[in-house]
């Protein structure tokens, strides 16, 4: 039954393709710019550390996921803890992100960004992973190992920037989408922008639900964005934005014990300015931004948090192959806490720190790369932290790249560890962490592109509880060695087919709590005129529930379609389905994930 059923799934995408007339050929760039490894524009191939790209086409073929799902399973090296289809939640480990193994519990050692600006946390200094959904993103860049260099604390493990749309072309646009599917699932999204040759602006509103799939696993989600843009002078442009999400989720619970009323009703959100100057060999912003946050959770528990991040810097080019990037940061975060239930007061607390650092990137004979930096972190409770970092890449002809990268990373202890529970202890210091990498990248005849990378990642200084509750103790006591090869490769071989892969394998030592060892990611594209065809297969081989090797789950392979077919010139439909081998399998232990399920909706655009 299920053979006759896929098979009569792929004939109806075939014939909806069959109704698509065709269009000029697209293309592929294999170096794509990046912003985000040294804040200003660079090619992908002077980037001295590991950096993946995921363009608009590999967001906008599997919209209806969370943008850590997307990721997590397209970029090498990442993994994202699920629970379901939709909604991580707070209180429960879905929702947590690796890179290399490296993310902590919560996860504080990999920051997120929306265009360039931190989210996190005031009290608890982690990201909420259902505020960030994938209607908005035009692009998405991934620093697989530390970047404290660049972004202070919680880069220790790495950086996920989210990069915003803007308005497609002059004048006014306007999208919309609606998708419906299994577990009464369903996403509403619009936008509309206007632009000309001075002003900028869209607003884009999101509605996304489930059902979920087992009981007690529904999720809604509401959010806005808005950004408005201006040019004030010849290579300088004014920019005001913000974002605004609500949203409430439950946990089930394990199988062996489930939970009934367990919910969490989150609000997040953030406002900023920035004045960004583009002028001659001048590049650099002044960004302000506004975190804030209210949670409620089923057990009493209500919290208050905000976070204000200054961000200065500015890129020269004092002579030929050289840039010079200079920049500090100032940052404040906290809040206050309580529980109802149990009549506690956790009280307000704040802290502040400040950061400086430069970056040097020389550029020699057109052929090697050099780059090298220190940062400078101070803050009032723990002192002085050091952060270098130091790489370089050459170019052994025009195709072949060798590149190698030392450095630094850290995570400052949160408001919660210091103040609040289990074990307040001010006295905690920084985590640390060395990465220390070795790569090459291979094009082939500007069709194809393979990036290999070895790396060696050291932690120290780790925060960890020891003890029997309520005798908790926290302390700066763990440490861990990470190991492991990741490769990514792209093939283009015209302007309709693309292909691209990913493997990383990992040896995480004692910390193998989902994690897998192995993970691979197929994906192609088939383009006819304005329709496509999406396939992506992810494998996850060795992977366990719990540490020290302990509470092995299955292996499993999940393959996912997506089919859009262009029905008019601003009018598409599109169907998919994901896990359409029907996989029994869980990144959680005790949670186990959806078996097959469908999609359907359209998609309008003037």
């Amino acid at each position: 039954m299920t053979k006759w059923f896929l098979a009569l799934f792929i004939t109806a995408s075939l014939s909806l393709l069959a109704q698509a007339p065709e269009d000029s050929a697209r293309t592929y760039p294999l170096d794509p710019i990046t912003v985000t490894a040294t804040r200003v524009a660079v090619t992908r191939s002077t980037v001295t550390t590991s950096l993946s790209v995921l363009p608009s086409s590999a967001i906008a073929a599997e919209s209806q996921k969370s943008i850590l799902t997307i990721i997590g399973e397209q970029v090498p090296g990442v993994f994202v803890q699920e629970r379901g289809i939709l909604g991580f939640g707070i209180n429960t480990p879905a929702g947590q992100v690796t890179i290399r193994g490296v993310g902590g519990s919560p996860n504080t050692q990999v920051l997120m960004l929306i265009d360039g600006r931190p989210q996190f946390m005031g009290l608890f200094g982690h990201p909420l992973t259902d505020s960030y959904l994938a209607a908005s993103a035009e692009r998405i860049e991934v620093i697989r190992g530390p970047a404290s260099l660049m972004y202070g604390t919680n880069a220790m493990g790495g950086v996920i920037n989210i990069i915003t749309g803007g308005p497609r072309h002059e004048g006014v646009s306007a999208d919309a989408q609606a998708t419906v599917g299994s577990f009464n699932s369903s996403l509403l999204n619009g936008s509309a922008a206007y632009k000309d040759d001075r002003w900028s602006g869209i607003v884009s509103l999101t509605r996304q639900h489930t059902d979920g799939h087992r009981p007690q696993s529904d999720f809604t989600v509401r959010s806005g964005y808005a950004r408005a843009a201006a040019i004030i002078a010849s290579g300088l442009t004014a920019t005001m934005d913000g974002s605004l999400t609500a949203f409430r989720t439950s946990d089930p619970g394990t199988l062996t014990a489930p939970k009934v009323g367990n919910w969490v009703d989150i609000m997040r959100g953030y406002a900023g300015v920035s004045v960004e100057n583009q002028i001659g060999g001048w590049e650099g912003a002044l960004r302000i931004t506004q975190n804030f946050g209210d949670h409620a959770v089923y057990d009493g528990f209500r919290s208050s948090d905000d976070a204000t991040i200054v961000s200065l810097y500015q890129s020269v080019r004092p002579a030929e192959g050289n840039t010079v990037t200079l920049g500090i940061d100032y940052e404040r975060y906290g809040g206050s806490a309580k529980n109802d239930v149990f009549h506690a007061d956790f009280g307000e607390h704040h802290e502040d720190e400040w950061g400086a650092y430069a970056l040097v990137q020389q550029i020699v004979l057109s052929r090697l790369v050099l780059t090298g930096g220190l940062r400078w972190e101070h803050s009032g409770l723990f002192g002085d932290v050091l952060i270098p970092q130091a790489g370089a890449a050459y170019r052994l002809n025009d195709e072949l790249t060798l590149r190698a990268s030392a450095g630094k990373g850290f995570r400052s202890p949160t408001i919660r560890e210091l103040y609040l529970f289990p074990a307040p202890t001010p006295t905690l210091k920084p985590e640390a962490l060395w990465n220390y990498e070795i790569g090459l990248e291979q094009r082939l005849g500007g069709r194809a592109s393979v990036d290999l990378t070895g790396f060696v990642a050291d932690g120290s200084s780790l925060i960890r509880t020891a003890g029997v509750y309520p005798n908790l103790t926290l302390s700066n006591s763990g440490t861990f060695v990470h190991r492991g090869v990741e490769l990514t490769g792209m093939y283009v071989p015209d302007g309709s087919i693309q292909l691209r892969m990913s493997y990383a394998y990992l040896n995480p030592g004692k910390e193998t709590m989902s994690v897998p060892r192995h993970k691979l990611f197929l994906g192609g594209d088939y383009r006819i005129g304005r329709s496509m065809v999406h396939l992506g297969v992810t494998h996850i081989n060795t992977i366990y529930g719990s540490d020290n090797s302990a509470d092995r789950l299955p292996n499993y392979t999940l393959v996912g379609v997506r089919v859009t077919a262009a029905v008019m010139e601003r009018f598409s439909v599109f169907v998919g389905g994901e896990n359409l081998l029907d996989e029994s399998y869980q990144t959680i232990l005790g949670y186990p994930m959806p078996g097959r399920s469908w999609l359907a909706g359209l998609r309008v655009n003037y």
